[in-house]
């Protein structure tokens, strides 16, 4: 259950540093290399996917009695 809870805000955390995109998260070494792959509007966006991604799997997850 505490595995769950802690996806969902990891998920959080990755829509909303998506869309506020402060320093420390935007031009990380990963983010730069994704963002100079798909440039900025898609990298946004692929973040974004996978935050929400995570939040429904620990919602499933958590539906279906946890994670094993």
């Amino acid at each position: 259950m505490y595995l769950e809870i802690l996806l969902i805000v990891i998920g959080l955390f990755a829509i909303i540093c998506s869309i506020l995109k402060p320093a420390f998260y935007w031009n990380s070494r990963k983010a730069m290399r994704l963002r100079r792959l798909l440039g900025d509007t898609l990298a946004s966006a692929f973040y974004i996917v996978l935050g929400f991604a995570i939040i429904i799997y620990s919602i499933i997850s958590i539906i279906n009695g946890g994670i094993r």
